[in-house]
């Protein structure tokens, strides 16, 4: 067993403890390591499944140094069925949607002078016991995770309940978290649980899914707005058609569409098949606002990116492209000395 990558799972809140700056992570929540540690969270995969009114949301987390203690919060607007992902999902959808290659060819001594096309890639594409106020709905050990449903009158009193119940909590968090408990959302709660001493969070996080009812594609972005550092999300939309990001969670930065088209894969069941990628950086993501909202595009126009690869044809094929070349000069400047030579006469 790869040591528990499981443990790497889904993961939430900030540093706190000896003046560590909370590092908010992923753009469904956040990542709270232990306070001795230095790791961060620097970008997320989210795999979104919708029909008919279920959403799923399987989700990864890049984590950079290790951690023996670790949370993870996760907002969700109604009640959400929580299990462990498939470890090889991400690996799989990143290969579905990568660029085209397409080669270029140069030839020798042309290559990177600029006069063939430049070596470069250029990118194109066409088109425990509750507090007060604190509602436990359910706990449960989940692989290495303890996992908590809450419901909460108020973010203070959800922050209460996880500072009392070992969670570390950034002062931001409570804030953050009011706007999703006054719309009546969900609160998940996941916390490392290992199974023995030693073990640590590193790496890329092992996928975890959630389940739940709702009545329009989201992705939860706004507890990101705790962040210090960039971050990066990769949103992969299964729906029944091409969807369009209607809602973003900072109208500065645009998404860039990555690939849309149907795929065939073990965990994308028809109808929701038609696959959307998006990806976003924010550089400041203090400035985040709002979740990502998706809705059917206009068309199911499918979508890749090229990578253009300039390939050298050696030193033969130099030649023979030359003495063509030549032989093409040479032909061209007998026909025209025969031109000039009849006019000549005339």
């Amino acid at each position: 067993m790869k040591l528990w990558r499981v443990i790497a799972g889904v993961l939430a809140a900030g540093f706190v403890a000896a003046g560590v700056t909370p590092a908010w992570a992923c753009a469904c929540g956040g990542y709270l390591p232990d306070g001795q540690s230095k790791a961060r969270v620097y970008g997320e995969n989210a795999l979104v499944q919708y029909s008919g009114g279920t959403e799923q949301i399987t989700l990864s987390m890049a984590v950079r140094g290790t951690s023996k203690k670790a949370a993870w919060i996760m907002p969700v607007p109604a009640a959400a069925k929580v299990e462990l992902g498939d470890d090889e999902l991400f690996s799989r959808l990143e290969r579905l949607t990568r660029p085209k290659r397409v080669v270029k060819k140069t030839y020798w001594p042309f290559r990177d002078l600029g006069i063939m096309g430049s070596g470069r890639g250029d990118s194109a594409g066409a088109p425990t016991a509750p507090g007060a106020g604190v509602n436990v709905k359910q706990q449960m050990l989940l692989g290495p995770f303890a996992v908590t449903r809450l419901g909460g009158s108020s973010g203070t009193a959800v922050t209460d309940w996880l500072r009392t119940n070992g969670y570390v909590v950034p002062a931001t968090l409570a804030a953050n978290l009011t706007p999703y408990l006054t719309e009546k959302w969900e609160i998940v709660a996941v916390k490392l649980a290992p199974r023995s001493d030693g073990e640590s969070l590193s790496g890329s996080t092992p996928p975890l899914r959630l389940t739940f009812a709702s009545d329009r594609i989201v992705y939860p972005m706004r507890l990101s707005k705790g962040a210090t550092t960039t971050q990066t999300v990769t949103v992969y939309v299964a729906a029944e058609h091409r969807v369009d990001a209607t809602k973003v969670p900072y109208a500065g930065v645009q998404p860039e569409l990555l690939f849309a088209g149907p795929v065939e894969d073990e965990a994308l069941a028809k109808p929701a098949a038609f696959l959307t990628a998006y990806t976003a950086t924010y550089r400041e993501p203090s400035r985040i606002t709002d979740d990502f909202t998706f809705e059917r595009a206009a068309n199911d126009d499918a979508y890749q990116r090229v990578v253009y690869v300039t390939q050298n044809d050696g030193l033969w094929s130099t030649i023979a492209v030359l003495f063509g070349g030549l032989l093409l000069l040479g032909a061209g400047a007998a026909v025209l000395a025969r031109v000039l030579v009849k006019r000549a006469a005339r």
